[in-house]
């Protein structure tokens, strides 16, 4: 009876392709076809393969046609620790509704829960991968879309255990939204990646980076959220890239930071909040790039700018309540700093026009010596460092950085209405 109901299936498959209409194939214990590789080989262009619920221990799927892979009921794809579960070398596939586990691990090859390799327009939505090396993993693709996908990574501690949570290398018009990342090296990384969109994504308790982002010009990446991360979020050797409505919050640890940004040019970092982070931004070798509307909330540092950064604007944000709100290795400032405000500014605004009428230095004397001498942070809590603090600002003159803010704001930028 069971070869029967097969060989019926079989036929009514094969009546479906002569008769040239795309059609659905569905995947279960009890189905007639009971094996996704088996739908995957029935299916041609076109085509919907269904997998109802269970668990599917099939070595690596390959998807070599442009299809639809649906899962219906959470089924679960075991990779075993041995696999790469879905390898995707089709354009036009759409993955959704799987929950992927348990892909195997190599020093030598990334392998991952779902690879798209060379392909374009394929979309991964709405997936669940759990303990996987890799677990997204995008190849020399184009306008592929990785939406709303929860993702975990596998629970060997350290970095070097797993892989990144969405990695995407060499590719162009990509959107990575709605996701959720934690427990991989990186959360989210971009290489030689451009014109692509990064928002509304979580990605926090990663072992490096939330984001890593690198070579990779002409992207934005808006609205999401970056939460304790082992160093915050990295944007390196690029140009032309938008930064905007992002939270960097909790990135605490000796080298940590809310944003590093690395040799970066024309770029804009606009309407974020960095909130207790060992340093808000720290600024490397950038030029010409506007840091405007900001809130930097109770971090260490708000902002450390290197000397070899020049020609950028730092306008109407908000420094609140930062251990130092500004700091630098330099004694020049070859960047515009004006119409900020500060909470520990004690000017005064006699004409009423909103800005003070003294210049704010946001650079302390104490701050300048801990770049110099980053040991000497342990007088942070010290009589001495209070009666430092007192001198200058009677006397301000006591510090020769040119660090100043001469149009410092009396009331908080309102960015949000």
């Amino acid at each position: 009876m069971e070869g029967q109901a097969i060989f019926k299936a079989l036929i009514f498959v094969l009546l479906l392709s002569f008769a040239g209409f795309p059609k659905t194939i569905e995947v279960c214990p009890a189905c007639p076809v009971k094996s996704i590789k088996r739908a995957i080989e029935l299916s041609e262009d076109g085509d919907t393969v269904v997998v109802r619920g269970g668990v599917y221990r099939e070595g690596t799927l390959i998807v070599n046609k442009s299809i639809k892979l649906l899962g219906e009921g959470n089924p679960v794809i075991d990779g075993e620790g041995r696999y790469e579960v879905i390898r995707i070398t089709a354009d036009n596939v759409v993955v959704k509704g799987l929950t992927i586990v348990d892909s195997g691990r190599s020093e030598v090859e990334d392998i991952a829960g779902i690879k798209v390799e060379g392909a374009k327009n394929c979309v991964i939505e709405g997936n669940k991968l759990k303990n996987n090396f890799w677990a997204i993993y995008l190849a020399n693709a184009r306008n592929c879309r990785v939406v709303n996908n929860w993702i975990k990574g596998p629970f060997i501690v350290g970095e070097v255990a797993s892989g990144n949570g969405i990695h995407i290398w060499h590719a162009k018009s990509i959107l990575v939204k709605g996701n959720y990342i934690t427990g991989h090296r990186d959360g989210i990384y971009f290489e030689f990646v451009e014109d692509s969109l990064i928002e509304g994504n979580t990605s926090e308790g990663n072992w490096r980076y939330g984001l890593h982002f690198m070579f990779s010009h002409r992207d934005r990446y808006v609205n999401n959220t970056f939460r304790r991360n082992g160093a915050g979020v990295a944007v390196m050797y690029t140009k032309k890239v938008v930064m905007e409505g992002n939270r960097f919050e909790e990135n605490w640890g000796g080298s940590s930071y809310g944003l590093l940004l690395k040799a970066i040019d024309d770029s804009v970092v606009r309407h974020n909040v960095f909130f207790k982070n060992t340093t808000g931004i720290l600024m490397d070798e950038c030029q010409r790039t506007r840091i405007e509307e900001n809130d930097f909330v109770e971090n260490g540092w708000a902002l450390r700018i290197w000397a070899n950064s020049w020609n950028n604007v730092i306008r109407r944000n908000n420094f609140l309540g930062n251990t130092f709100d500004v700091a630098t290795n330099s004694r020049m400032n070859p960047n515009r700093i004006e119409e900020n405000y500060w909470s520990y500014y004690r000017g005064y605004d006699l004409n009423r026009d909103g800005v003070g009428d003294i210049p704010y230095r946001p650079v302390k004397l104490f701050s300048y010596m801990v770049e110099n001498n980053p040991s000497s942070a342990v007088l942070l809590e010290s009589f001495f460092v209070e009666v430092l603090n007192v001198v200058e600002e009677t006397m301000p003159v006591v510090i020769s950085v040119s660090v100043e803010d001469e149009r410092p704001l009396m009331r908080r930028v309102d960015w949000r209405r």
